[in-house]
């Protein structure tokens, strides 16, 4: 017996390394060995809007699409190719879209969704989702499978793939054993090692009662009998963060990988051996865009070849946001979209108008100082130098330039060395106390920390259920950070790095319209407590060079090559920096003490760690 998806097993080699980021005690940046070499994948964008799209869509987000080659198997198919994909949260239910090209247009099929959370007479659940669907060529049959609760996974056959029959049950948290509270998310593929003896085998996310999201195994051989193998495909790192699961099997240059997304956002992939178990370091696939509507999180791909294209399927987007996203494998891509400057990722050589180098014994007439204080802030020795005072962001001194129209981009390098709770320092980007967005360095119960918070109307948004506003440093890491925050116009993002050449994204991304800030600029203080005042070193900020600028700084027609005073006054332009890889903001749960306005803002433990 064997199933068919027609997922693709290309054979190009492409130049490009994976670098994967381990944290620990002592970071270490470990290069892929040469038959490691992955392809970058260059997105095309949604495939479904989730707003407007007339289709089956209780919560507005879309997950965990299945392709199906529908032309190949079936008669008189809606198109030539099929993608099952469902919503999330309850009630759920899988639909169904149809296209004669990977590369759309999509239709939705009429009907959605084709399965339901309650099935007369045999299951009435809170919500059934994660579709995937296969070709059993023994019964001729469309064979779908899917989860609902998340405690069980079922699957119903079809023989047009649009009306199906409820099959029965595949697996379950007491079937898998191993302490699970979850088995859902499941992949199912004919088993590339049959010499083990099993016929098929399938990849699904587990989890259990410590709350980590691992990926399991289980084999068959009639595709309706499963038995689940002990032990895990893949187990979380400090690179992934808490949680792995949207597996899929993938083979590329003769070897097998498994893919999966992470609390990272990454897709990643590891090698597998002969018994299905990834081995070596997992290896960014595919990094997404810090900006809607990617926001920083990709999973759940499917890889599959049409007419010499290999293309692949998957869904992006933060929580409750999640939509179906199409990418090609592109050779001239660019895998990491925060890290596409290596040469100059600190724009040493060309700043953009606006940036200071802080070489005088003055801020320039450009900027302006929200509640200005002489104790507070002075430049010297190459440095604006602030000190912490006991007070919030409402009390702050804040030294700022005029927020640029358009597009831009402005990091600084920090040298700090928090040690008590509500200290920190970083960029502020302000329209007043009530309205302004903060990149800080800071301490907090758990120790030092990096947060991307913004304040609404004079309410603090932090995600206190995926920790997405935090990441945790390394304990190696030093007394330097770079902070940078970027914009496009119509969102506000921030990344940092530890080494001041790889950059890592933190955070949800802000609504620029909505915040509405005035002014982009640095501060420190430490909350209304007696923690010490620790004084915070910004050594310059720097906007990034517009393509202008840059090409000016090329031929030497313009001001920005080298660094120090003169590099002009007003906005820049910005666009994509630094090169590398290496996501590590994991994320965690557990209460904590706050920090910012002072004790109340509620943080947790457990996450993921930077690379430095």
């Amino acid at each position: 017996m064997a199933i068919r998806r027609r997922i693709a097993a290309a054979a190009v080699s492409l130049t490009l390394v994976a670098t994967a980021f381990i944290a620990g005690t002592a970071s270490t940046a470990a290069s892929a060995a040469p038959e490691d070499e992955l392809p970058v994948f260059t997105t095309q964008g949604p495939i479904i809007d989730r707003f407007t799209d007339e289709t089956w869509n209780p919560g507005n987000e879309f997950i965990f699409p299945s392709v199906f080659h529908a032309g190949e198997y079936l008669e008189n198919p809606l198109g030539e190719w099929y993608v099952y994909y469902a919503p999330h949260d309850a009630p759920g239910g899988i639909n169904l879209m149809y296209a004669d090209s990977l590369d759309g247009p999509w239709t939705h099929y009429d009907a959605n969704p084709i399965v339901s959370n309650v099935w007369d007479g045999i299951y009435d659940v809170s919500h059934v989702s994660a579709p995937d669907a296969v070709w059993n060529e023994d019964t001729g049959q469309v064979f779908l499978y899917f989860h609902g609760e998340n405690t069980t996974d079922r699957y119903a056959t079809s023989e047009d793939g649009v009306h199906f029959d409820y099959g029965g049950v595949v697996m379950t948290t007491e079937q898998f054993g191993q302490n699970a509270t979850e088995t859902s998310y499941n992949r199912i593929f004919d088993n590339p090692y049959p010499e083990n003896g099993w016929e098929h085998a399938m990849f699904f996310m587990v989890n259990d009662t410590s709350n980590v999201r691992r990926i399991g195994l289980a084999y068959s051989h009639d595709l309706i009998n499963w038995e689940a193998q002990p032990g895990w495909v893949v187990e979380p790192t400090v690179v992934e963060g808490t949680n792995v699961a949207g597996p899929e099997i993938w083979e590329w240059n003769g070897a097998q990988y498994v893919l999966y997304g992470s609390s990272a956002g990454t897709i990643f992939a590891k090698r597998l051996d002969e018994n299905l178990r990834s081995v070596g370091d997992p290896m960014p696939l595919y990094i997404p865009s810090p900006f809607p509507p990617e926001e920083g999180r990709a999973s759940s791909p499917q890889i599959v070849e049409e007419d010499g294209v290999t293309h692949m399927i998957f869904e992006i987007g933060g929580r409750s946001g999640t939509t179906i996203a199409h990418a090609v494998l592109d050779p001239e891509g660019t895998r990491d979209p925060l890290n596409t400057h290596s040469e100059d990722p600190m724009y040493e050589l060309c700043a953009g108008e606006g940036s200071d180098e802080f070489d005088g014994d003055a801020l320039g007439e450009a900027w302006s100082v929200v509640r200005d204080g002489e104790d507070r802030q002075r430049v010297e020795d190459g440095d604006l130098v602030m000190s912490s005072p006991t007070t919030s962001i409402g009390g702050a001194t804040i030294p700022q330039l005029p927020v640029p129209d358009g597009a831009w981009e402005v990091t600084t390098e920090l040298e700090y060395a928090p040690t008590a709770n509500y200290q920190q320092a970083g960029l502020v980007l302000y329209r007043d106390d009530a309205n302004n967005a903060k990149l800080v360095w800071s301490h907090a119960l758990q120790g030092q920390r990096f947060d991307f918070t913004w304040k609404n109307n004079g309410k603090d948004r932090f995600d206190t259920w995926t920790w997405e506003d935090s990441v945790f440093p390394p304990a190696d890491m030093g007394g330097t950070v770079w902070l940078r925050m970027s914009s496009d116009g119509e969102w506000v993002t921030a990344s940092l790095s530890t080494d001041g050449e790889k950059f890592i994204r933190i955070g949800q991304p802000i609504e620029s319209d909505v915040l509405a800030a005035t002014g982009v600029g640095v501060s420190a203080f430490r909350g209304a407590t007696s923690a010490p005042d620790t004084e915070a070193r910004f050594d310059w900020l720097r906007f990034t060079p517009s393509e202008d600028e840059l090409a000016a700084c090329e031929d030497g027609s313009g001001p920005g090559n080298g660094h120090g005073p003169g590099n002009g006054h007003g906005p820049g332009n910005g666009h994509g920096p630094g090169n590398g890889h290496g996501p590590g903001n994991g994320h965690g749960n557990g209460p904590g003490n706050g920090h910012g306005n002072g004790p109340g803002n509620g943080h947790g433990n457990g996450y993921g760690l930077l690379p430095s």
